[in-house]
């Protein structure tokens, strides 16, 4: 295979060293120290490319499959808090001593037990499909289908700071039954935001599989993984994972969306609840479709909505009209 690889997009160089797909120049790259540098291959089959995202707890890279020759997306377990690499002098990623190293290794452990859990559910259209998982440079690796779309966050930005109700409801619709497969599973998201939802094709997709976590399962030792406004109080604790947690985060990126404000974080509201009910920003939809959202944002899980299911029922009780962010009547 040609190695000649745009690390911005997978593209084919050109003879001048321009990528005939996205214009843009190997060298107009430059990755962080702790980044695999592009043209790193994994596995001897994953060439790496450039960093799509990063968190507390890994690092996303756009990389080339050499054998099927697609592009792919590779998630790599680096906990920022326990590990540490420079790229200069070696691609291996080193723990932490002491307690930082066995926490680090049971990261590890749990990353990979969750990729093969999540390989075995039966494929889902709204959910990426992981393809591959590894260990290599002292850390691990998932490997998941590549989605070229476009963000929530971006798409609300995109039409003016909030998106038409009906159309979101609409576009969103599948994601229930599908997250509520993988609590079936015993699997937990963990991680649901307007950054992790991705529109392909009018298809919507759940990315970044990084923080799920199986509800058996404790938090022990491990740092606490969340983003700011959609995670419930809960989460900021070393509490057991639950259903809930994606009922509160699939609320608030909808919440987000419809309104273009993330809802206040969750320990904040524990002080006074401050979040605007939608209706107050100007968004129309049913008073029932309201309530049930807000049901899914109750602070206490045990008050919340306990399952996709329920959630998906009540706030689809009544069809939500479309048009200038219009949702219907009462």
């Amino acid at each position: 295979m040609d190695k000649r690889l745009c690390p911005y997009c997978m593209g084919q160089l050109g003879d001048d060293g321009v990528c005939a797909s996205c214009g843009m120049t190997p060298d107009s790259y430059v990755p962080s120290p702790h980044h695999l540098p592009p043209g790193t291959m994994l596995n001897g089959r994953y060439m790496i490319g450039r960093v799509l995202g990063e968190g507390g707890f890994g690092i996303t890279y756009i990389a080339y499959d050499v054998i099927l020759e697609i592009k792919v997306a590779i998630k790599e377990y680096y906990p920022v808090d326990r590990a540490t690499r420079n790229n200069a002098v070696s691609t291996d990623v080193t723990s932490f001593i002491g307690p930082s190293r066995i926490s680090y290794e049971k990261g590890k452990e749990r990353f990979i037990d969750e990729a093969r859990a999540l390989g075995k559910m039966k494929k889902q259209p709204s959910i990426v499909d992981i393809g591959d998982f590894f260990e290599k440079n002292n850390t691990a690796y998932i490997v998941m289908e590549y989605v070229d779309g476009e963000t929530f966050k971006s798409l609300v930005e995109k039409n003016g700071g909030r998106m038409d109700p009906k159309n979101l409801f609409d576009v969103i619709k599948p994601l229930f039954s599908a997250i509520g497969d993988m609590h079936k599973k015993g699997l937990i998201h963990r991680d649901i935001s307007p950054d992790n939802l991705m529109l392909e094709n009018e298809q919507v997709k759940l990315l970044d599989f990084g923080c799920v976590k199986e509800m058996t399962q404790e938090d022990g030792t491990q740092t606490v993984s969340l983003k700011h406004g959609y995670a419930p109080p809960e989460q900021y604790t070393k509490t057991k994972p639950a259903p809930t947690m994606d009922v509160y985060a699939l609320c608030a990126t909808i919440y987000y969306c419809l309104t273009g404000k993330t809802p206040p974080y969750a320990t904040e509201r524990t002080l006074g609840d401050t979040i605007v009910l939608p209706r107050d920003l100007g968004v129309k939809i049913p008073k029932q479709c309201e309530k049930a959202l807000m049901h899914g944002l109750e602070l206490y899980a045990a008050n919340r909505i306990q399952s996709m299911e329920e959630l998906e029922k009540a706030l689809y009780a009544v069809p939500i009209k479309g048009g200038s962010g219009s949702g219907g009547g009462s």
